[in-house]
């Protein structure tokens, strides 16, 4: 078969997509209409982002890391130089789920108590229960709306984060001398690229729930003490209770075996 070059692709959708468009993912449907009359194949593949370009990122991160080198006092830390380039736009997705998550997540289940004691209490207003309704199906709607971009960004943000550390290595790896090449196994490199670069996927796509998770459990809490009293805090506190000895379960060898 013969071999395609980049600029025989057609140019990916999402370089011109509108802000609707690719809150919606509206830009994916011409492929999806195509596949759906016929097979795809290799020419039907879109051209890389711009923003994908490993020498664009290459050039960022490294010109982060030699900052980072210059200012660290001895002391230099890659996650600095990282957030320093993608910080900004990995807060910017945290802020998102926090407002899914402390508002819109919360408010669904209240929204559909107020519902349901509408029905058994048999009120008299109507109106009321309209508002209750209304507010369940829009709470639901904006989860959709914020949850699902929000995460495709995280592991867009991700994805460029393993582009640009890919790239530093492979700079690096260059630079070497015959010297230290002859002391560093090819290997280790692979492992490196293949390996440990994957996880930032896992890891920096869990991270904001390491402080979204405390501060909804604190809103959550309050909210059941209000209804439930005393009983809400003693509940939440055996369940807090579990996740030390899961993580001692976990790392327990009997356990993994």
């Amino acid at each position: 078969m013969q071999s395609l070059k980049t600029r025989d692709l057609p140019e990916n959708p999402r370089e011109r997509s509108n802000f609707i468009s690719s809150l919606c993912f509206w830009y994916t449907m011409p492929i999806f209409v195509k596949g759906a009359k016929e097979t795809l194949e290799a020419k039907d593949l879109y051209r890389t982002l711009k923003e994908h370009k490993s020498d664009t990122l290459g050039n960022k991160l490294c010109a982060s890391w030699n900052r980072e080198l210059k200012y660290c006092n001895g002391k230099p830390k890659l996650l600095r130089a990282l957030i320093r380039v993608f910080g900004w736009q990995f807060g910017f997705l945290g802020l998102a789920l926090f407002l899914m998550e402390l508002g819109v997540t919360t408010l669904q289940p209240m929204f559909l108590l107020k519902l349901i004691s509408y029905y058994v209490n048999d009120s008299e207003v109507f109106e009321k229960g309209y508002y209750y309704a209304v507010g369940l199906i829009l709470s639901s709607f904006f989860t959709m709306i914020i949850l699902h971009p929000a995460n495709f960004g995280i592991h867009h943000c991700c994805f460029k984060m393993r582009v640009a550390l890919t790239s530093m290595i492979y700079r690096k790896a260059l630079r070497l001398s015959k010297r230290a090449l002859g002391d560093t196994l090819s290997g280790h490199v692979v492992n490196l690229i293949s390996n440990d670069i994957a996880r930032l996927d896992n890891c920096a796509f869990h991270g904001h729930y390491l402080w979204l998770a405390p501060l909804q459990t604190l809103l959550i809490t309050f909210l059941m003490y209000r209804e439930i009293g005393i009983a809400a805090v003693f509940g939440v506190a055996f369940m807090l209770l579990l996740v030390p000895l899961s993580c001692i379960w976990a790392r327990s060898p009997q356990w993994c075996d």
